[in-house]
């Protein structure tokens, strides 16, 4: 079973700038992306506003699947396709809501949900092309 990726894990993109404040451990996932170990969403979502930063919330939806039975290779394959999903819109962090073993006639497979967020210094969400890394 993974303990790794559960609801309430924060990915962020490798190089992300973040308030000086902001004491968290990552660990590196897949393709530039990391994960915050030490804290969940709401955490970080204090955190960075106690920083006087904004932590934004994306209400868009990221779902994918993934065939085999509950583990961490399955949901991996699954976190890659979220993350894939994820890249073109140039947040620089993913929250998961949500990740299950399911059944579809009798065949296994790992479901997992997520939402872009975005760490930045002013409170208007930037436009794609600032977002996008130089």
């Amino acid at each position: 079973m993974s303990d790794t990726i559960k609801a309430g894990t924060i990915m962020m993109k490798a190089g992300t700038i973040i308030p000086q404040s902001l004491r968290v451990e990552t660990e590196p996932y897949s393709h530039g992306w990391e994960i915050i170990k030490n804290s969940d969403a709401d955490a970080v979502d204090r955190d960075i506003r106690r920083a006087d930063w904004n932590f934004f919330f994306l209400a868009g939806n990221i779902q994918a699947t993934a065939l085999g039975y509950w583990g961490e290779r399955t949901v991996r394959r699954a976190m890659e396709r979220v993350v894939a999903k994820a890249e073109p819109s140039k947040f620089n962090c993913l929250e998961i809501t949500e990740v299950s073993a399911k059944q579809f006639l009798g065949f296994p497979y790992v479901h997992v949900s997520a939402h872009s967020r975005h760490i930045q210094k002013s409170p208007f969400l930037q436009e794609l092309a600032e977002r996008a890394e130089p």
